[in-house]
């Protein structure tokens, strides 16, 4: 696997990924655990779980800089945020199903 230095927004990370698309996954995936962790944290009952989520990615910028040799540099990768985030969305629902596959196999 090879190291990426992952950054968009205020979000700045490295990554060991098979690929850039891998490694623009993971910028989403730790944006929502974030999120995720902070609501769970704070106990909020004014804001929903989605709204935190929402407020996380909107700190991201619309692009995420993908480089194997460092931050901001002028040859860096870019993948889309939205594209990302369907990107991990999908990986979701397939682990999702698959984990209910296994739970099904399992109770027979």
């Amino acid at each position: 696997m090879a190291k990426f230095y992952v950054q968009s927004g205020i979000l700045r990370g490295i990554v060991d990924c098979y690929d850039e698309q891998c490694a623009a996954v993971w910028v989403v995936q730790r944006t929502v655990t974030r999120a995720t962790q902070a609501f769970e944290n704070c106990g909020s009952k004014e804001k929903s779980l989605q709204e935190f989520i929402d407020e996380a990615i909107f700190e991201l910028d619309e692009v995420i800089e993908i480089n194997e040799r460092g931050f901001s540099r002028n040859d860096s990768s870019t993948v889309d945020i939205h594209d990302a985030f369907c990107s991990w969305y999908q990986l979701t629902k397939v682990i999702e199903s698959l984990s209910k596959a296994m739970e099904e196999k399992l109770d027979d």
